[in-house]
């Protein structure tokens, strides 16, 4: 539902901005906004954790082969434990990832309604 507001804002933009805000509301796919995360001022902590999820990621696969491999009962335990853990540590690694991917789109749509308002603010001058 519109209102007056949203339609004093949509007359107010030129067609550049009403352009680029349409590319905004097709939305982004998530293989764009993972490469959005690698960009920026925290760019080397994106590649960081990413780097690490990856790392961490071989060694959970390892330690599960090592456990389907191993002959004695502790041995199971012990790899299939590391398995859990290293699990974890990823998924906790990707939610990291995630989060920032979330933070970006806000973001993305704070500046989106910024520059609304300082167009209508300009058009109301």
């Amino acid at each position: 539902m519109m209102t007056k507001f949203d339609d004093e804002l949509n007359q107010s933009l030129s067609a550049e901005d009403t352009a680029f805000l349409q590319d905004l509301e097709n939305g982004r796919g998530l293989f764009e906004q993972l490469g959005a995360t690698l960009q920026g001022p925290m760019r080397f902590w994106s590649y960081l954790i990413t780097t690490i999820t990856f790392i961490v990621a071989m060694g959970a696969f390892y330690a599960g082969w090592r456990a389907f491999n191993a002959v004695d009962t502790r041995e199971i335990i012990l790899w299939s434990t590391g398995v859990i853990l290293l699990f974890m540590m990823v998924g906790f690694s990707k939610n990291w990832i995630f989060q920032r991917m979330n933070l970006l789109s806000v973001l993305t749509e704070l500046k989106t309604l910024e520059l609304r308002v300082a167009q209508l603010s300009d058009r109301l001058k």
